[in-house]
């Protein structure tokens, strides 16, 4: 199995997170399913936090923050990630941008498009 990738705490306010969440665990000599164990939360998701891919959520936040003893950082900066993950879309936009990275294929689906196209059509013959 390969080891943990290095991640470029540089690239954002996620990437950051990640980075600080990672050294701390390490740091502390906990394994991913060791930290998320009592959590309702995978190892995977935890993974993904680290690699600033998806946001933490504040119920994992403060169960992070209690097992590794960050005096709530984890807790504080939530929002923060919160905020640069949008980069300008809406709140309820969010969730969406988390997984369109891990989207195979992004369709749209308007059912007025074509009825439209023919409506025009129709009308303008004799």
């Amino acid at each position: 199995m390969p080891g943990p990738k290095d991640i470029d705490g540089s690239a954002g306010v996620p990437t950051f997170y990640g980075k600080e969440l990672r050294w701390k665990r390490e740091q502390a000599g906990l394994t991913q399913q060791a930290l998320v164990k009592d959590s309702f939360y995978g190892f995977s998701h935890l993974s993904e936090i680290e690699r600033g891919e998806r946001r933490m959520p504040l119920d994992l936040a403060e169960h992070v923050g209690q097992a590794l003893g960050t005096d709530g950082f984890f807790s504080r900066r939530c929002e923060d990630v919160r905020r640069a993950r949008r980069k300008g879309h809406a709140w309820y936009f969010e969730k969406v941008l988390e997984t369109e990275h891990a989207a195979e294929a992004i369709e749209e689906w308007c059912p007025t498009l074509i009825p439209g196209l023919l409506k025009l059509r129709t009308t303008s013959e004799p």
